[in-house]
């Protein structure tokens, strides 16, 4: 089963993490109150409203999200999300829901280090010839 299966597998890495950041950040977004029992202690010290901290961060999730399903920018998106992620785990702590966030952000650092896959929006930009302004 190679070639071709294995041409796939960023392909199913990149939509498989792309659906996770789109499921919580739309469920951030549309349900912003549900949200705030998992903010750290230390937002409280920020001038923002708990309600409004998960609203931004379900946006940066869920524009980032769709970056990434679309592969635009894809190692860098990959990578900031990742590294979201990564602080999340760390504010969450040692416990089965900090390693999962921590293992889904490892995975997400897969898709960084891979960047684009032939069917992001970077591949196919980096395979249309460039149109020159010279004559």
């Amino acid at each position: 089963m190679g070639g071709k299966a294995t041409a796939l597998a960023p392909v199913v890495l990149r939509f498989g993490m792309t659906a996770l950041f789109l499921w919580f950040g739309l469920s951030q977004v549309t349900n912003p109150v549900g949200w705030t029992s998992w903010l750290p202690q230390w937002t409280s010290t920020l001038p923002l409203a708990p309600q409004m901290i998960v609203l931004l961060n379900g946006g940066f999730e869920t524009v980032f999200g769709i970056l990434l399903g679309v592969g635009f920018f894809t190692r860098w998106v990959a990578l900031l999300l990742a590294l979201h992620l990564f602080l999340i785990a760390y504010e969450i702590g040692y416990n089965d829901i900090g390693v999962r966030d921590f293992c889904l952000a490892i995975a997400t650092v897969a898709v960084a280090l891979y960047g684009s896959d032939i069917y992001t929006f970077d591949h196919m930009r980096a395979k249309s010839p460039q149109i020159s302004n010279s004559v």
